[in-house]
């Protein structure tokens, strides 16, 4: 069923943003992580933004939802981006060997799977280069050596004569190492800084005036954060240079200016439709199905979402872009390595867009309904807990049913069951239809190896009037 955008007017708008703040407090104080920020952008292109908690726990300073924190990661994006328009422009080619901008360096042929790989395997992480990141040498002194700025070149060196991870092209690995090189090749191609060329073509036209690099170790706007409960800015100055993540992230922003990127970016703003193409399609195998070039592609209760998540010590952050839905939500928390802080990163978006999506175009459930549903979706889980997948297969929908034969079904389920371990507990969270003949309900559920999860199940009424799983998922 397409969606079609109810128009939103200011009591409808206002409606929406008091519920987020609602919410946002409510998880602040369930909780308990220092400050969160949320964004959205609804399909009319309003938006907005609400936060929660605290800026600094030492001064007790509110948070405000225009205070910005480091987006991490979320910055590939705006690498991609600029990638791709120079790529649209004639001036980069992403199926060309990077020999041709790198292959005169001296560390180049030192570098793993130098001659085979091209800029679409470096944007999509299929180029088989280790992540520096994860070398031990490299966090040793990235927490060391806080108070100096790096060379590009320096990040480079900590994968050079490793032995490549595999092919280039042939699998995934993710890894900062690969947009280290990309920001260096754009430069080549510009002749500008790779700051100077996202500034150009990106903030300054679409007026993300709230997004700035990260490259600093002093920023003063950027709030406090807490890695392992431990506060990131000591005496003005981090305590993990942000200048050291460079292309693999690189930008501090709010939660409104994220969202309001991820709209422009996925609906089409940004990139002429071959290379956004490009963008949603060049995904690679395993992980790599879900991840496009610069942009990581969920399938989940609301259909498909385009977007990214970002980490940086001190900083957790999401954006995502529902084409289904025309909305965009960003969510931010200025904690890291906490269960709290991730907790909330976790499902901070689908339960803001859930709110958002239950205001434009949710049927209203009577309460009787709602107990039937969650009767239906509690008896199915319950077999499925059980081991009884003959029984739970009867459960399932008829496409479902078109898709796994009874007699494959347990073979189906068991290792997506094995990941997450024997269910433990399970809370009844909400039940809201979304389309016609279809609901989602959530569960806070606990498993052996998941300790604290969000399990939805998708039921649909089919022709006989009965409900039936149509989907099952745990994250």
């Amino acid at each position: 069923m397409a969606f079609q955008s109810p128009k939103i007017d200011d009591e409808k708008f206002a409606q929406i943003f008091q519920k987020a703040q609602a919410k946002l407090d409510e998880l602040h104080a369930s909780l308990k992580f220092p400050g969160g920020c949320v964004g959205f952008v609804l399909p009319d292109g309003r938006s907005g933004s609400v936060s929660t908690g605290v800026a600094d726990l030492k001064t007790q300073t509110k948070l405000k939802p225009s205070d910005p924190m480091l987006a991490g990661s979320i910055g590939k994006t705006f690498v991609s981006a600029a990638t791709l328009q120079l790529a649209q422009e004639g001036k980069l080619n992403l199926d060309e060997k990077i020999e041709r901008w790198l292959g005169n360096e001296s560390w180049f042929a030192r570098l793993p799977n130098a001659k085979d790989i091209t800029l679409r395997t470096l944007l999509n992480h299929s180029s088989g280069i280790p992540n520096h990141v994860d070398d031990g040498s490299f966090q040793k002194a990235m927490f060391k050596s806080f108070g100096k700025d790096i060379k590009y070149e320096e990040l480079i060196a900590y994968v050079l004569d490793k032995k490549p991870l595999f092919e280039a092209g042939k699998n995934f690995n993710y890894a900062d190492t690969n947009y280290i090189l990309v920001g260096i090749i754009v430069e080549r191609a510009t002749g500008k800084t790779l700051y100077y060329e996202i500034a150009q073509r990106i903030l300054k036209p679409l007026r993300l005036d709230d997004t700035f690099p990260s490259n600093k170790n002093v920023l003063p706007r950027v709030v406090n954060g807490y890695f392992q409960n431990k506060p990131i800015i000591a005496g003005g100055k981090f305590t993990v240079n942000p200048q050291w993540e460079w292309a693999g992230g690189g930008f501090a922003s709010t939660t409104e200016d994220l969202a309001r990127w991820a709209k422009f970016l996925y609906a089409g703003d940004v990139l002429q439709k071959k290379y956004l193409d490009e963008m949603l399609g060049s995904t690679t195998v395993g992980e790599g199905k879900g991840y496009g070039l610069g942009v990581e592609i969920v399938q989940g209760k609301f259909g498909k979402s385009h977007g990214h998540d970002g980490e940086f010590p001190g900083y957790l952050s999401d954006m995502r872009y529902f084409p289904q839905y025309k909305i965009a939500v960003a969510a931010q928390v200025n904690a890291d390595e906490t269960p709290e802080a991730s907790k909330f990163i976790a499902s901070a978006v689908d339960d803001f867009a859930q709110i958002i999506i239950g205001e434009l175009v949710a049927e209203k459930l009577s309460e009787a309904e709602k107990l039937n549903l969650q009767k239906t979706a509690e008896d199915w889980l319950k077999l499925v807990d059980a081991g009884k997948f003959a029984e739970s297969w009867e459960g399932i929908s008829a496409e479902l049913k078109a898709k796994y034969a009874k007699e494959k079904w347990q073979s189906t389920v068991q290792p997506f069951l094995k990941k997450v371990g024997n269910f433990k507990s399970r809370k009844f969270k909400n039940v809201i239809a979304f389309e016609a003949e279809t609901v989602t309900i959530d569960f806070e559920s606990s498993f052996a190896k998941l300790s604290s999860a969000i399990e939805t199940l998708i039921l649909k009424r089919e022709k006989d009037g009965k409900w039936r799983v149509a989907s099952h998922s745990i994250k």
